[in-house]
């Protein structure tokens, strides 16, 4: 995993990831103020990373991964109720056993979709598949 700008290469099995935040159609109990910045707030290329643990871990382990990998040329978005499934299936997979690509990568979903449940529908992922 790498952070990722526009216009980076890429290799041909590589998947960018994305943390959006979106504006959230639900109360999240904020204090008056400035309302959060929306648009991109991290970004990384996978490195293939997203297929291997795919082909490892399978759809069993993995089911809303598996169903969200993104077709060729396509973008791909995670939100809701499904990143707080990804976080719970991710929370059950043994991160000590894969490789450290892999692990990584389990570790920013997992991270990104915590973070999501705890802002109340104001994240979201995508992810890109390669060009």
């Amino acid at each position: 995993m790498r952070p990722y700008e526009y216009g980076d290469d890429l290799a041909d099995e590589e998947y960018v990831l994305a943390l959006h935040r979106v504006a959230a159609r639900v109360r999240t109990g904020r204090s008056a103020g400035p309302a959060a910045a929306l648009g991109t707030l991290e970004r990384y290329a996978d490195g293939g990373a997203m297929r291997a643990v795919l082909r490892r871990l399978g759809a069993r382990s993995l089911p809303t991964l598996a169903r969200y990998e993104p077709d060729i040329d396509d973008t791909t978005r995670i939100k809701g109720s499904a990143l707080a499934a990804l976080a719970r299936e991710v929370e059950q997979v043994d991160l000590a056993r894969l490789p450290e690509g892999e692990r990584a990568l389990l570790r920013v979903l997992l991270d990104w979709g915590r973070r999501a449940c705890a802002e109340g529908g104001a994240l979201r992922i995508s992810i890109d598949g390669p060009e």
